[in-house]
């Protein structure tokens, strides 16, 4: 039997099953889209949501810069996660990436690698890997999160080895889960720097690191002197979360529209923007790469469109944020702009979900896809 994009329902993580189940099951997803627009479910609602937002511009207006420490945030300097509005963040390197690890966390991880696997048609990569005989490829995922990426590839590829670095040991326990060919570094820093052999990856994969990046030059630079010259390759992939509508059904003065705004100001304020870097193509090319391509596919927030791919997409997609929405959100406004999670973050994310979930808003994000070689000189 087949789960969602046609994958095997037994290879798909045991926390994506029950969104992934047949349409005679009667699991529905938490957020339905098959309701009318105005009678979407919800978790929760928020009854001081109008008196919440009244204020909000003016104290984002005036939420101080923040001086990062060494460290990140002023937090506790063991390495033990803690827990901070209700969610787990990790404790190495407290403070320098500002998403939760929780099981909450991992789910939108998986359901996210589902939704990429939806939008690239099941596609996995986009650029080559060797496959001559006697040839044992070398990839690396940096950033992997629950490790599903990096697994998939270790399936896909019995006789690659493959290496997943995360700032957080949040992968599989079980060893009967991981494929023999598949290691993982947990935890390290990927701005920190490497100890994985120059001159020796075929492929260094990146995904949605939007947010956790001081600094792209540097990163790709890193990237740059590890992959074999001539041959190796980087694959980097990001969603442009700013909100896009071409037939003006999104207000400019939308919840969502302000919702990526503030997002956007506090992450840039503590020097880890989750704004997409537009700039991506010349950074490539500074840092020696060539052959440098660009695939972007769109992506809807919802259901709207009519064509049955996009349709598919944003079910997922519309599923990954809406759950979402309080990891990728608490901690910039708590932290940086110091408002109270229940008046004023909570109320915010309510009027957002109505809006991704609204089908008459015809508003969409952008995927872009990165591929680029090193040279052989």
């Amino acid at each position: 039997m087949g789960g969602a994009a046609g994958l095997p329902l037994a290879l798909m993580p045991a926390r994506l099953l029950v969104v992934a189940a047949p349409a005679s099951h009667t699991t529905r997803l938490p957020h339905s889209l098959d309701d009318d627009d105005n009678k979407v479910t919800r978790h929760w609602t928020c009854s001081r949501r109008e008196a919440a937002l009244s204020d909000l511009n003016k104290t984002a207006a005036l939420a101080p810069m923040v001086t990062m420490a060494s460290n990140g945030l002023p937090v506790p300097a063991q390495n033990s996660n803690y827990m901070e509005n209700g969610r787990w963040y990790h404790g190495y390197r407290r403070g320098l990436y500002m998403y939760p690890c929780d099981e909450a966390e991992k789910d939108r991880m998986d359901i996210y690698h589902q939704f990429f696997a939806v939008a690239r048609r099941g596609q996995l990569h986009q650029a080559p890997v060797p496959t001559q005989p006697n040839v044992q490829p070398r990839i690396l995922d940096v950033g992997c999160g629950t490790g599903i990426w990096a697994i998939d590839m270790a399936d896909k590829y019995l006789n690659a080895e493959v290496l997943g670095l995360d700032l957080v040991n949040i992968q599989p326990e079980n060893p009967r889960r991981i494929p023999p060919n598949l290691r993982f570094r947990v935890p390290r820093d990927y701005e920190s720097p490497w100890t994985l052999g120059e001159d020796s990856w075929d492929l260094i994969h990146l995904r949605m690191a939007c947010g956790s990046v001081t600094s792209w030059p540097e990163l790709y630079q890193k990237i740059f002197s590890h992959l074999k010259p001539g041959t190796g390759w980087i694959e980097h992939i990001e969603i442009d979360m700013e909100p896009r509508c071409d037939d003006h059904t999104l207000p400019p003065d939308s919840m969502l529209t302000k919702w990526y705004g503030w997002l956007a100001d506090a992450t840039h304020r503590v020097s880890r923007p989750i704004a997409y870097e537009h700039r991506t193509r010349q950074l490539l090319q500074q840092a020696g790469f060539i052959d440098i391509q660009e695939t972007v596919i769109r992506v809807p927030y919802n259901t709207w469109p009519n064509d049955p791919h996009q349709k598919d997409i944003g079910r997922w997609y519309n599923l990954g944020l809406t759950e979402g929405l309080e990891a990728l959100t608490i901690a910039p406004l708590t932290r940086v702009y110091q408002w109270d999670l229940n008046a004023h973050v909570r109320p915010v994310l309510e009027s957002v979900r109505r809006e991704i979930c609204n089908r008459k808003i015809h508003a969409y994000n952008n995927i872009h896809i990165w591929t680029a070689r090193r040279p052989q000189q």
